[in-house]
């Protein structure tokens, strides 16, 4: 996505002008022709990649050679003179251009331009961000922590037991590795460790109190051994997503939505006077009313039909999600049934495609009869009301908005018959930089009504990627409450301290508090075993379930001795 030069704003990709500060947006030059490899890690590309499939860095399109000759070519000693002053006399021009263009920058862009780039910065870009930060997060294939589980009630019966008492998981995952460490601890004593591990193909597992024997399995080797089928299971990997690349996907079949949207079917009103139903509060701004013709929404979809088809990106991403080479490595030619994948994808696409287009006159016609309109309401630069209705409908659906994020803001959006809300839902917030606090209401008419609380630094974030921060969850009409305090714990360690609070017939009398505290740390602090490993690769149906038999009546039964007195104390027995 574009930037504003000036402030650094995101720009839509129509945007005549920066929604933020005012300045031109930049321009697209037509590209020379895409380079063969990525700038950023080398990865081959495809002609109309638009960003690297590997890295997500953006294509460097390849500068005009005779363009690169010109400016290397010195001028003539006589004319530098002239070159300085008209490069002056153009400086000037620009300065003056940029001046005029941030003062008045409605001067510069249609109406139909100024709405689009309030919905991109409104709603889109919210959107997009939480979605990139989110498969990031997600599509790393990596997570590395120390989770240490604590527990104390308001029952003292029940915290003799609970003190000194912990559940431990320590974490060391990658994309085809795993290490995994847990302990049970009750009253200060070790009851119960394990180990799991898996690392290409090969699972292990240990229970020490159990058995001091570290057992490991071949997984591809077990199942020749059990089907006699031939399969390489060690070329297993989780996916690395790139919230980058999908972000950029969305966003460009977003910009073909956008084409819905032109200088025919767009009025701007201004000094017009409006309320706030939900809000309240009266005021004078614009109103864009958006009123699309079914001409329009056939073109916009015949046009998401010809990017599916066209579309490389979008076949490359998804290979790469379900990454068919490996499964087939894996399991054989035959894991998808005799089917190419890949063949199936494109069928798939084109199906989509063909079906867009044979419903776009229709899905027009159909949205200009029943009279589809959209309206926005501005005061200044800030989006006060969004309004959707249709001609034929007693049902409108609005979005409200008032105040800045520094003071205090305000946000209601709802669904309304003959102007009364059936669902509603507000937020009141306050943002300085990452720090963020407010509460979000949701509320049905004749119904419950639930609220959340929250203060919280999007910065500082836990292993769990949990914003540090206090939360509340509570409504009048439930018999139960709950909070959730993230903060910094000892050693750079992170609690997540969750409370409920409940009427005492909610879990009858055994107790009516109950906080439960889960440590994290930046780093795990897994470690393999000491015993060497002992492959079971070759065991049978049979030896299978005698082993596992065995390991479960010792594990069950280790466990009911320990905490049967727990059981019987929290009960009164």
């Amino acid at each position: 996505m574009k930037t504003c030069p000036n402030c650094g704003h995101p720009l839509h990709g129509e945007a005549a002008f920066c929604q933020n500060c005012g300045a031109p947006a930049p321009r697209d030059t037509p590209p020379a022709g895409a380079p063969a490899f990525c700038s950023n890690c080398g990865e081959q590309l495809k002609p109309d990649s638009k960003f690297c499939i590997n890295c997500g860095a953006p294509v460097q399109q390849a500068p005009d050679v005779s363009a690169q000759e010109d400016l290397a070519t010195p001028p003539r000693a006589g004319k530098k003179k002239k070159l300085a002053a008209a490069g002056a006399i153009a400086a000037a021009a620009v300065a003056v251009v940029v001046i005029g263009v941030i003062a008045i920058p409605r001067l510069f862009s249609t109406p139909a331009q100024q709405f689009v780039a309030y919905q991109q910065d409104l709603f889109a870009d919210r959107a997009l961000g939480l979605l990139e930060e989110g498969v990031d997060t997600l599509g790393s294939g990596r997570f590395s922590s120390d989770l240490t589980v604590t527990a104390t009630t308001d029952n003292p019966d029940i915290n003799q037991y609970l003190d000194d008492s912990s559940v431990s998981l320590k974490v060391e995952l990658n994309r085809d590795t795993l290490l995994a460490n847990g302990e049970l601890t009750l009253m200060g004593s070790p009851i119960l460790t394990g180990l799991l591990s898996y690392e290409k193909g090969t699972v292990g597992f240990y229970l020490p109190e159990v058995q001091d024997t570290y057992y490991t399995l071949d997984l591809s080797q077990t199942v020749e051994t059990l089907t006699g089928q031939e399969v390489d299971l060690s070329v297993l990997t989780l996916p690395e997503i790139s919230g980058k690349q999908w972000r950029a996907l969305f966003q460009s079949y977003l910009d073909v939505v956008y084409t819905v949207v032109n200088q025919e079917n767009v009025t701007l009103e201004q000094n017009v006077s409006f309320s706030l139903p939900q809000l309240g509060g009266s005021m004078t701004g614009s109103r864009y009313t958006f009123r699309p013709r079914a001409t329009d929404v056939e073109a916009m979809l015949r046009e998401l039909a010809r990017s599916l088809r066209e579309d490389e990106t979008l076949r490359e991403l998804i290979v790469k999600l379900v990454n068919p080479d490996m499964l087939t490595s894996a399991f054989g030619p035959d894991v998808f049934g005799g089917y190419d994948l890949e063949s199936q994808l494109d069928d798939a696409i084109l199906s989509l495609a063909d079906d867009l287009e044979r419903s776009a006159a229709d899905a027009g016609r159909q949205v200009e009869e029943e009279g589809f309109t959209w309206e926005l309401y501005t005061q200044g630069s800030q989006v006060r009301m969004i309004r959707l209705s249709t001609a034929y409908s007693d049902t409108t659906v609005v979005y409200e908005a008032q105040g800045q994020e520094s003071d205090q803001r305000q946000e209601a959006f709802y669904a309304a018959f003959s102007g009364e809300p059936q669902f509603l839902v507000t937020h009141t917030y306050t943002k300085n930089g990452s720090q963020s606090s407010g509460f979000i209401d949701v509320i049905q008419p004749y119904g419950n009504a639930l609220r959340l609380n929250y203060d919280m630094d999007t910065e500082k974030k836990s292993a769990l990627g949990i914003p540090q921060g206090s939360y509340q969850l509570y409504s009048e009409q439930l018999p139960v409450s709950l909070s959730l305090d993230v903060s910094q714990g000892q050693d750079g360690s992170v609690d997540h301290t969750l409370r409920l609070q409940a009427e005492p017939y909610v879990f009858d009398g055994v107790f009516t508090d109950l906080e439960v505290n889960i440590n994290t740390t930046e780093r795990s602090s897994a470690q393999t075993p000491d015993a060497p490993p002992y492959d079971i690769s070759h065991y049978t149906y049979d030896e299978y379930n005698v082993l596992f038999q065995q390991l479960g009546d010792a594990v069950y039964q280790d466990l009911i001795r320990n905490l049967e007195p727990l059981i019987n104390s929290a009960y009164g027995w």
